[in-house]
């Protein structure tokens, strides 16, 4: 004769059998008793095993407080800043293959790009100088 005790206790439910007077509980694989959190979880995996007929002891449960996530609402607004970049990154890109592209697209090389940076460099160190004194 088979009988199985679900046993409510603070933060979930556990599960003893009595197996003609042997009683046993249902344990992790590390050996601890197996604790389920949501009832529905306990009696779908009882019904996956076989075990469709069952008491339960109330006596000690106390739910499990809510487990609460403060920072899945930043995450969440990151991945879609990260998206948001994403796509306007790729469209720039976009932009820019397709103004390559273009037969008067003008190519200058990084000689001469590394020249006009300088100049500008030099441009802008003058300009403070003069509004410094």
């Amino acid at each position: 004769m088979q009988n199985t005790i679900i046993i409510g206790q603070p933060g979930g439910w556990s599960v003893e059998v009595d197996l003609n007077g042997t009683r046993g509980r249902l344990v992790s694989k590390r050996g601890s008793p197996r604790i389920f959190g949501r009832f529905e979880t306990l009696a779908g995996y009882l019904k996956r095993v076989g075990i469709e007929h069952f008491s339960v002891d109330t006596e000690h449960y106390e739910p499990a407080p809510a487990r609460k996530r403060p920072d899945a609402a930043s995450r969440m607004a990151r991945t879609h800043e990260a998206a948001e970049h994403d796509a306007w990154f790729r469209q720039r890109v976009e932009e820019a293959t397709g103004e390559a592209d273009q037969p008067d697209a003008e190519w200058v090389d990084s000689a001469t790009v590394m020249e006009r940076v300088r100049q500008r460099i030099r441009s802008n160190h003058g300009q403070r100088g003069k509004n410094a004194r």
